[in-house]
């Protein structure tokens, strides 16, 4: 057997690999000696930058991560939070108000002994009777809109009401006068006498809504009861516009509403809903709901009507209901066949028309078919009601008619329609 040698250059390279292995544990020991702690460059390089000014004399001040923040920071915060909904909300809420509606009713009573109340059941009048008054009282919400105090409100809110009160912001009762009440629009207009009435912007008449931005409701129900009479406010947006609605067993349909998810709580109705900036465009009305409490399905009547019945009443002194002496009926194949028409069933006939009323001189006469209005088919009763629910004195509805096969056109200018006491 025989040994082999390993080469020389073999031990050199050996070395020089374990001399750079000592160099390389030598500096990393002397860095970790030496170095200050990472919090002490940051606070450190914090100092330099707080004491050093910018080209422009100002401070730059560097917040590293994770530092707290600084203890005048507090005003920035404060500021963020009066975004535009508490804006808004401080610009209408000192004109919103409560409403307390109370009705006295006269209400008779037998004093019949007790044990005997079953015979007064069948011989009604056995035993005297008296007389006393009972007052029932329900409560609502309102917005003060104009300088001569002008209170806008639902129709329903005051409907029945003997004596209306109106609560303000700041805690003092007035009494209201009902200048106008209009039930299709379910809106009424109230007078108060007041000094130093704070009055809610309105938003211009055609502004344009758009679905999702913030609705603001807020409403004052409870007023003359609680010791703060400051309004509760809630939040959402505009969830829907030009809803049509009809109250399910009841013959009351709210066409062109406003739809929003903000909370509209019981008594709320007559309450403004607000936008972001702080302008009135809606009166709260009602909503949809099992439980009697919100679940998001809340509508508005849209400012222009409560806008157009403010002009009504300031020209004229009371609004004035559109008149065309019309009576119409929808057509069905039943009628169709009895007045010997063909094709679809489209369109309502002409079952009476007043003469020299607005229809009459626009030259519509009976068993005339009218197809269109506003160059708008008429295809059912909710197209008719949409069409007209907005009309007043003056509106020029424009037809499109047929007469024995022949077709005719012409238009219907509103006029006023006779006063019946209200």
């Amino acid at each position: 057997m025989s040994l082999r040698r390993a080469p020389v250059w073999t031990g050199v390279v050996i070395g020089l690999l374990f001399g750079m292995v000592l160099v390389a544990g030598f500096l990393l020991v002397r860095d970790r000696t030496a170095a200050p702690p990472a919090a002490a460059v940051g606070a450190e390089a914090a100092s330099a930058a707080v004491e050093t000014p910018a080209a422009d004399d100002t401070v730059a001040t560097v917040v590293p991560a994770g530092d707290p923040i600084p203890a005048d920071d507090g005003a920035s915060i404060d500021a963020g939070r009066r975004n535009a909904i508490v804006r808004a909300t401080e610009r209408v809420a000192p004109a919103v108000v409560s409403i307390n509606v109370v009705q006295h009713r006269t209400v008779t009573r037998s004093i019949a002994p007790r044990g005997f109340e079953f015979w007064e059941r069948f011989y009604p009048g056995l035993f005297p009777r008296r007389e006393f008054q009972q007052d029932l009282q329900s409560l609502g919400s309102g917005v003060i809109v104009g300088d001569e105090g002008y209170v806008i409100t639902n129709a329903h809110v005051v409907d029945g009401g003997d004596e209306v009160i109106v609560t303000l912001n700041d805690g003092r009762q007035l009494d209201a006068e009902v200048l106008e009440a209009i039930g299709n629009w379910d809106l009424a207009l109230l007078r108060i006498q007041g000094e130093d009435l704070p009055v809610a912007p309105m938003a211009e008449p055609g502004q344009e809504l758009y679905i999702g931005e913030w609705a603001i409701a807020i409403g004052s129900p409870f007023g003359y009861l609680l010791a703060d009479t400051q309004p509760t406010v809630t939040v959402g947006v505009i969830s829907a516009v030009n809803r049509d609605i009809k109250q399910s067993g009841g013959d009351r349909e709210y066409l062109g509403m406003i739809q929003t998810d903000a909370a509209i709580n019981p008594g709320n109705s007559g309450g403004p809903l607000l936008n972001g900036r702080g302008e009135v465009i809606g009166i709260n009305t009602f909503i949809f709901t099992e439980s009697g409490g919100s679940i998001g399905l809340g509508f508005a009547v849209p400012i222009e009507r409560a806008q157009w019945m403010i002009r009504e009443v300031r020209q004229y002194g009371y609004f004035r209901r559109g008149y065309s002496g019309l009576t119409l009926q929808m057509l069905t194949p039943p009628l169709m066949n009895a007045l010997g028409l063909e094709g679809e069933p489209r369109g309502f006939v002409v079952r009476e028309v007043q003469e020299d009323s607005p229809a009459w001189k626009a030259g519509l006469r009976v068993y005339d078919v009218i197809r269109s209005i506003g160059g708008v088919e008429l295809r059912d009763k909710a197209t008719l009601d949409r069409l007209v629910y907005e009309a007043t004195v003056g509106s020029r509805l424009e037809f499109e008619a047929e007469r024995e096969g022949e077709r005719i056109t012409g238009a219907i200018t509103l006029e006023e329609a006779p006063r019946t006491p209200r």
